[in-house]
C-alpha cells in the first residue's frame, strides 16, 4: 500500500525555534518556511508578500538595451514586425503578449505560428519565406529561436533583424541581432529558470522603462506569463513565483475576454483560481489548438477584444480538447499494454513507438507514463520518413543531458531538464533505445527509481488552527518547485467506513490518539480503500497536505492524502 519513498527533512531546530519566534508562527509552520530556504524576518517578508519591485531589472540582459533600441526604432518606423512563436502555451501566450502590447503602441504586427505536424518545432523555411514575403523588417521569436541559426542566418541576409526571446538550453549561438535568454552563459541575467513568455515579458518591460511608460504598461499581461509559467514546467521560484501570484490576482479579479469564456467553460470560479487549475483545466485547451489543428485558434482567443469572440474561439478550443483526450486515451492504452512487455529487455526506461501514433499527443502520454511507472520515458511517432517523439524525466536526472550522450543516434534535440523532443531516423531507434537506457541506468540511483514525498514536519491534527490553515494558505501559488507543505501524523485509526468515489478514490474519517476526528480524501488511491476495507484496524501513519472543503458554504478541514502505512505492533 506504501508507494512513495518517504523522506522527513530535518532543518536546524534553532533556526526553527528562531523563525518561529520571530514572525509568531508554530513550529511545523516554521520548519515548512525553513525547508523553503526562508530563515528570517526579511525572507518571510519577501516570501508571503511577493511584490514586482523586488523584479531584477530587464537590463541585466546582456543584449537587452540593443534589442530595445531596435524595437523602437521598427515601431517609430513603422516597419513590419512579425512575432514568430512556438505550438505550445508558453509560445502562444507570449505571441499574444507581444501582439497586444505593439499593437497598443501603434506598430505594424502580425504573427507566425508553425503548423506542428507539416513544419515541427522553431523556425521553419516555410516561417522565413513568410517573413521574406510580407517584407518584415524584424522578427521577434517566443519560446523558440535559440538553436535556429541557419534559419536566423538567412533572414540576417534578407536584411530582417532577429530578437530571440527563449529559454532553451543553447548551442552555438545565431547570429540574431539580439539574444534574450536566461540560459546562455554570458547573458548576465541572475535568474535562469524564466519561460519563454516571460523573458518576452521582459522586453517589454525594458522598452516601457525606456519610453518613459508607467509599471501597468507591461504589467498588464502578468496573467498570459502566469498561463506560461504554470503549463511550462518551470520552477515557481523567486521571479517566477512573483509573476504567478501577481498574475492569478489579474485573472481572479480583472481577466481579460478570453479568459473569462474559458474558465465558464471549464467550469472553474475566478475567486478559487489556482495553479493546478490551469495546469489541469486551461492548458490543455490551449496546448489542444497546436496538436490537433493550428495554434492560431489559442492566440486568436487571447487577444479577443469581445466577450463573444473570445467565446467562439473558446468554444473551439474546448472542442479540440475534447477530442485530444479520447485520441490520447487510445494511445495510452496502446503504449501501456506496450510498456508491460517491455521491461523485459530494458529496466531503466522507457522509449515506445508505433507508426499510428497521433504525434500532436505524444507528450501527453509521456507525462501519464512516467507517472506511471515513474521512469524516463520517450513516446515516439511517425511523420514523413522521420522519427519524432517527446521525453519526460523524473527528478533528479537531466533529460538533456541524457539527450546530448544520445546525440549520435538523433537528427535533432532540445529541451529542458524535465522534457525535451527528439527527432531520428527509423534505423536509429533501436540504438537510441539501447544508449538511453544504458545511460539512465548509469545515472539513476536505486532512491530515484522511487517517487519521494518530502515530508515538512510531523504534525499532531490537533495543532491545526484557523490561524495555521491561513497561513499554510500564504505559501502559494503551488506548483513545481513550489509544492504544497506535507506533514506526518501517527497513531491514527479508521473511524467509519470508508467510500470508494467514482471507481478510483476514496474518502474516509480518521480518529486521532486525542479523540478528534478528521476527514481524509485519496485521489487515485483504490488501494487504500482495498486495504482499508479488509477491516484492519492497526494504527497507521499518512502523509498529507491539508485543505479546507467548502460545501454549501460550509468550510471544513480535509486531509488530502498522498500516502499510508499501516504501523507494526
Amino acid at each position: 500500500m506504501r508507494r512513495y519513498r518517504w523522506t522527513r527533512l530535518e532543518p536546524d531546530q534553532k533556526v526553527v525555534e528562531a523563525l518561529a519566534k520571530d514572525i509568531n508562527v508554530s513550529h511545523p509552520v516554521a520548519r515548512a518556511l525553513c525547508n523553503r530556504g526562508v530563515t528570517g524576518f526579511d525572507e518571510a517578508r519577501t516570501f508571503f508578500r511577493p511584490d514586482l519591485s523586488l523584479l531584477p531589472s530587464p537590463f541585466l540582459f546582456g543584449d537587452m538595451e540593443k534589442a530595445v533600441r531596435r524595437l523602437g526604432a521598427a515601431v517609430e518606423g513603422g516597419e513590419k514586425i512579425m512575432i514568430y512563436g512556438d505550438y505550445d502555451v508558453d509560445g502562444t501566450t507570449g505571441t499574444a503578449l507581444l501582439y497586444l502590447f505593439l499593437r497598443e503602441r501603434g506598430a505594424e504586427v502580425s504573427f507566425y505560428i508553425n503548423d506542428r505536424f507539416a513544419e515541427g518545432y522553431g523556425l521553419s523555411a516555410e516561417g522565413v519565406a513568410h517573413a521574406v514575403g510580407m517584407q518584415a523588417g524584424l522578427v521577434i521569436t517566443v519560446d523558440c529561436g535559440i538553436r535556429a541559426n541557419d534559419e536566423i542566418g538567412e533572414l540576417a541576409s534578407r536584411g530582417i533583424d532577429v530578437i530571440v526571446c527563449d529559454h532553451h538550453e543553447p548551442n552555438e549561438l545565431p547570429p540574431a541581432l539580439a539574444i534574450l535568454d536566461p540560459k546562455v552563459s554570458a547573458c548576465g541575467y541572475p535568474f535562469r529558470e524564466l519561460c519563454g513568455c516571460a523573458v518576452a515579458l521582459k522586453l517589454l518591460h525594458a522598452f516601457s522603462e525606456s519610453a518613459g511608460l508607467d509599471q501597468q504598461a507591461w504589467s498588464r499581461y502578468l496573467d498570459l506569463v502566469a498561463l506560461a509559467t504554470a503549463a511550462d514546467m518551470v520552477p515557481l521560484e523567486q521571479e517566477n513565483r512573483v509573476y504567478t501570484h501577481a498574475g492569478l490576482e489579474i485573472m481572479r479579479n480583472d481577466s481579460r475576454p478570453g479568459i473569462r469564456e474559458m474558465l465558464s467553460i471549464a467550469g472553474i470560479r475566478a475567486e478559487t483560481l489556482s495553479v493546478a487549475h490551469i495546469a489541469f483545466g486551461i492548458a490543455p485547451r490551449i496546448n489542444a489548438a497546436g496538436r490537433m489543428h493550428t495554434a492560431r485558434t489559442a492566440v486568436d482567443w487571447l487577444i479577443a477584444d469581445s466577450g463573444d469572440e473570445a467565446r467562439v474561439h473558446a468554444a473551439e478550443l474546448d472542442r479540440l480538447n475534447s477530442e485530444r483526450r479520447e485520441i490520447d486515451a487510445g494511445i495510452f492504452k496502446s503504449a501501456d499494454t506496450m510498456a508491460e512487455g517491455y521491461f523485459a529487455s530494458y529496466c531503466s526506461s522507457l522509449v515506445l513507438f508505433s507508426e499510428e501514433w497521433h504525434l500532436g499527443v505524444l507528450g501527453i502520454v509521456a507525462s501519464r507514463l512516467q507517472e506511471k511507472y515513474y521512469l524516463p520515458t520517450v513516446v515516439m511517432g511517425s511523420r514523413n520518413g522521420l522519427i519524432k517523439g517527446s521525453v519526460r524525466s523524473v527528478a533528479g536526472l537531466n533529460v538533456f543531458e541524457v539527450l546530448q550522450q544520445c546525440e549520435r543516434f538523433l537528427d535533432e534535440f532540445g529541451g529542458h531538464d524535465a522534457a525535451a523532443g527528439v527527432t531520428l531516423r527509423p534505423e536509429n531507434i533501436a540504438g537510441f533505445r539501447r544508449e538511453f537506457d544504458r545511460i539512465c541506468s548509469e545515472r539513476l540511483s536505486v532512491d530515484q527509481r522511487q517517487k519521494e514525498l518530502l515530508i515538512d514536519s510531523p504534525l499532531s491534527l490537533g495543532e491545526v488552527t484557523g490561524n495555521f490553515l491561513n497561513v499554510l494558505g500564504q505559501f502559494g501559488p503551488f506548483g513545481l518547485g513550489n509544492r504544497e507543505p506535507l506533514f506526518l501524523s501517527s497513531g491514527l485509526r479508521l473511524s467509519g467506513l470508508p467510500r470508494l468515489l467514482k471507481g478510483k478514490h476514496v474518502k474516509f474519517a480518521v480518529r486521532d490518539v486525542q479523540g478528534g476526528i478528521y476527514d481524509v480524501i485519496a485521489f487515485g488511491r483504490e488501494d487504500i480503500y482495498r486495504a482499508l476495507e479488509r477491516g484492519s484496524r492497526k494504527p497507521f501513519s499518512i502523509v498529507y497536505s491539508l485543505e479546507e472543503n467548502e460545501w454549501n458554504g460550509r468550510k471544513s478541514l480535509q486531509l488530502k492524502l498522498k500516502d499510508m502505512a499501516f504501523e507494526e505492533g
